[in-house]
């Protein structure tokens, strides 16, 4: 594949024709008349060089996407460990590749950040993501991966404010976490709300109640500054 073609990236323009089928998933081998340049029609996808066949390495991707262990994985789909962590290590590429790519101009109105931690290898390995979502899709925006410090609550808003249509415009949903309250305006350019703490009230019928007000119990608001 041919970055320099005059044909690169266009689609219905008929100069790609098969040379050859290659392996046992009979993969096609493509001629571009363009340029002459030849290659894989896997080049540039998940599938490139997975070295297995295509319904396995499927079925890694299908195993991991629902957040089976490397081991388990192994176990499931009869492949070797080394190769579960190279799959796993390509199609996560892919997949953020494809995520920079399509995730643009998002047009949300209410953001929900939060942090998480889990552990790798071992219980002295402690890792953390940050992400934030979008309220009403529940559509993952951006993800930041690291210690959990104000550098990664920094890179999470960062990331989260380069994808969105209108960054100003937007109510904000967090912990309570000191740094949002320090970054949101710097990176917003927005004033900040403190939380609306919950209360319960009773209603007439003795045995039934709510919280009031839902929509910001035990969250942080942002809003555009009126002044």
């Amino acid at each position: 594949m041919n970055s320099n073609c005059e044909s690169y990236g266009q689609a219905g323009l008929e100069n790609l024709t098969v040379r050859k089928v290659y392996g046992q998933d009979r993969i096609r081998y493509l001629r571009c008349h363009s340029c002459g340049a030849e290659f894989s029609e896997r080049k540039n996808t998940a599938f490139w060089n997975t070295k297995i066949p295509e319904s396995r390495a499927i079925e890694v991707g299908r195993q991991i996407a629902e957040g089976t262990s490397i081991k388990g994985t192994s176990r499931l789909t009869y492949t070797h460990p080394d190769t579960v962590k190279r799959l796993t290590l390509k199609f996560g590429q892919h997949a953020q590749d494809f995520h920079e790519q399509e995730a643009q101009q998002l047009d949300i109105d209410i953001l929900e950040m939060d942090e998480r931690h889990g552990y790798v290898a071992s219980k002295k390995q402690q890792c953390w993501d940050a992400v934030s979502i979008d309220a009403a899709s529940k559509f993952i925006v951006h993800v930041a991966v690291g210690p959990r410090n104000t550098d990664l609550i920094e890179r999470l808003m960062q990331g989260s404010h380069r994808r969105l249509a209108h960054p100003q415009d937007l109510v904000l949903m967090t912990d309570g976490e000191a740094s949002y309250r320090t970054l949101f305006p710097v990176i917003f350019g927005v004033s900040y709300l403190p939380p609306v703490k919950a209360r319960w009230v009773d209603l007439p019928t003795p045995s039934i109640g709510f919280l009031e007000p839902l929509p910001t119990s035990k969250s942080s608001s942002i809003v555009r500054d009126k002044s």
